[in-house]
């Protein structure tokens, strides 16, 4: 073992990488930056924000994809994100009963690959969100299913909020660690 893998970020660290990643990346699947510019930005050394990634990786926060060195936030898998972005659009820009993208558009359009878009496409006609041969167009909602989805939002809504509390909490807590008013630091 080299003294490279011996370096274990402090609990300062970590709380540092932690609010960094909130603040810059709070979609889930959004991949990290690389560990030099992460460290830049926190003044540490590349050893030390890897070292507080496997940690938060550890608490689920970040997903290290093993073998790439990439993090990325949460534990959101291609899939899920293409699952979560063709649900959105289907809510925010469609009608019941109005034709879908094919496949092909959706890997043009959300530069999805093409086994993702297939996969999300496949959860999203298992939910009856799509409907027809090979999910073709967005399903005219029941009262019950709009009763569900009104729900599901509600709850999205409230995780939202909670999460933005946080974020303010957060920005709080660096606001209060920045010096006061005017004072400009000698260099």
């Amino acid at each position: 073992m080299t003294t490279v893998d011996d370096v274990a970020a402090g609990d300062d660290d970590v709380q540092a990488v932690r609010r960094w990643v909130r603040l810059s990346c709070t979609e889930p699947g959004t991949h990290l930056p690389a560990l030099a510019e992460i460290a830049g930005d926190l003044r540490l050394s590349t050893d030390t924000v890897r070292s507080a990634l496997e940690q938060l990786a550890a608490e689920g926060m970040v997903t290290l994809f093993e073998g790439y060195r990439l993090y990325s936030v949460g534990t959101t898998t291609p899939t899920e994100r293409a699952y979560r972005l063709l649900r959105t659009a289907i809510h925010r820009s469609y009608e019941p009963g109005e034709r879908f993208m094919t496949r092909y558009d959706i890997g043009q359009h959300f530069n999805i690959g093409g086994k993702e878009a297939a996969a999300a496409v496949r959860q999203l006609i298992a939910e009856g969100l799509l409907v027809g041969p090979r999910g073709q167009y967005v399903n005219a909602f029941s009262p019950e299913q709009q009763r569900r989805r009104v729900k599901q939002l509600r709850e999205r809504a409230s995780d939202l909020r909670r999460e933005a509390l946080e974020l303010m909490r957060t920005a709080r807590e660096i606001e209060q660690d920045l010096p006061t008013g005017g004072d400009s630091q000698a260099t």
